[in-house]
């Protein structure tokens, strides 16, 4: 038998897949998150500055000269993939990745069209090449 915070958690799953937050348990210790209000939509990614775009492409290159399959992204302080793992991968994942090497050939056409085009740089110049 499912103990009384299973319950409560599969309550408040049902309450935020079908977005319904009245069927979530009260005092249930879960919070909205801004862009997760019920009835609100998926906001479109944000513009990024010059600069912003510029602390990118330099974080991308350091972590593609070091090897790195991932770097803390300067904005947001996510954990973002570099292009050396969008290259040991193989081919597009369709997860529409900032630094896809394939193009996003394999991401939906309707969340292409919201995406910025993939920053790449020359990792043969770093010498790091794909794992065979």
């Amino acid at each position: 038998r499912p103990g009384p915070r299973l319950v409560d958690a599969l309550e408040w799953l049902y309450s935020a897949i079908n977005d319904v937050p009245e069927a979530a348990p009260t005092g249930f210790p879960a919070e909205w998150l801004p862009s997760m209000q019920p009835g609100s939509t998926s906001p479109a990614p944000a513009a990024l500055d010059a600069q912003a775009v510029a602390d990118i492409e330099e974080m991308h290159m350091l972590a593609c000269v070091e090897g790195r399959l991932q770097y803390k992204d300067p904005v947001t302080g996510y954990s973002v993939f570099s292009q050396l793992a969008s290259t040991n991968r193989g081919y597009c994942c369709g997860s529409g990745c900032r630094h896809c090497v394939y193009g996003h050939v394999n991401v939906e056409p309707e969340r292409k069209a919201t995406l910025r085009p993939p920053i790449t740089c020359d990792v043969r110049s770093c010498g790091h090449l794909p794992r065979a």
